[in-house]
């Protein structure tokens, strides 16, 4: 198939449309001239440095960039986990000084609690909330219902496949009804079927929550197919390097990895990530050889 391929930065009509009715809606989340620093001031290290982005309603945000860049960093400071040492995050106009409810977060581990069935867990941070039990177990079927884990309401973690203990920790973070939800890799440990799963099914969740996701990875392809904007950070220290718009309209399926807006998407995506080297080759370890049977491998 020949494919004539565009400037990513080339947007269909509708796509373009798309991005101006999302600048349209308020900036629910703020980050302003970020910065986190480790160490003492005799031998600091700078994760990053000048980070600032604005996020809006109902937007869908990935961060990608290489190992060591800061994005677990980065949305830890977001979720209130961890302290930056400048700068300012803003959620609706508040400042972030610590965990709350209206932060979701999903992580790469799964954080179910192992003793609590599937519609407990679902249970617990309503119940923390003070909702009574009769209306945080109504609460919790009907978001188990929107996952497709009705059905497993008194199953246990250890029960469940991988996938499945990420979607009821993705019920569980959102029950709290969060402004944003901030998932942390979450599908980097499953398996390539289950994850492309996942990924359709988080997109689905999110057409029927009123929910901003700031969603980490390492996957090119998973941020092209999820994201609106994909902002791309390097290293050493991490900044942001491009914000990138997304061309492949919405809504998204497979067959879209073969068009020409996708394919140029993808192909800036690894120009920024992996930059060719100032002598044109690929890093080389070490040739330690430990074998000598007469015919080397190409």
């Amino acid at each position: 198939m020949n494919l004539a391929i565009p400037d990513y930065r080339q947007l269909s009509p509708a796509v373009a449309a798309r991005f101006e009715r999302i600048r349209q809606r308020p900036v629910i989340l703020s980050i302003q001239d970020l910065e986190k620093k480790f160490g003492t001031d005799g031998a600091t290290h700078t994760a990053f440095d000048n980070v600032s982005l604005d996020i809006h309603r109902r937007e869908f945000i990935c961060v990608i960039g290489p190992s060591g860049c800061g994005k677990s960093t980065l949305i830890r400071i977001v979720a209130g986990l961890d302290e930056a040492t400048g700068g300012a995050v803003l959620l609706d106009g508040h400042a972030v000084t610590g965990p709350g409810p209206d932060r979701g977060m999903v992580f790469q581990g799964y954080t179910l609690f192992p003793w609590l069935t599937v519609r407990a867990n679902v249970m617990f941070g309503l119940e923390m909330r003070g909702k009574d039990t009769t209306t945080a177990e109504s609460e919790a079927r009907e978001w188990l219902d929107m996952v497709g884990l009705g059905k497993f309401e008194h199953a246990y973690p250890h029960e469940l496949s991988g996938g499945m203990k990420q979607r009821v920790a993705i019920a569980r973070a959102l029950a709290n009804e969060p402004r944003i939800l901030i998932m942390d890799e979450p599908f980097a440990a499953l398996d390539a079927q289950t994850r492309c799963q996942m990924q359709s099914y988080l997109l689905q969740i999110w057409k029927k929550v009123d929910v901003t996701i700031l969603f980490i990875t390492h996957d090119l392809e998973e941020a092209a197919y999820l994201a609106d904007r994909i902002v791309v950070m390097g290293a050493n220290p991490g900044r942001v390097v491009e914000f990138i718009e997304n061309p492949v309209p919405r809504p998204r399926s497979a067959a879209q990895f073969l068009t020409a807006e996708y394919l140029s998407l993808k192909a800036r995506l690894e120009e920024l990530i992996h930059p060719p080297t100032e002598t044109g080759e690929e890093d080389r370890l070490p040739m330690v050889k430990l074998t000598n049977v007469g015919d080397d491998v190409e």
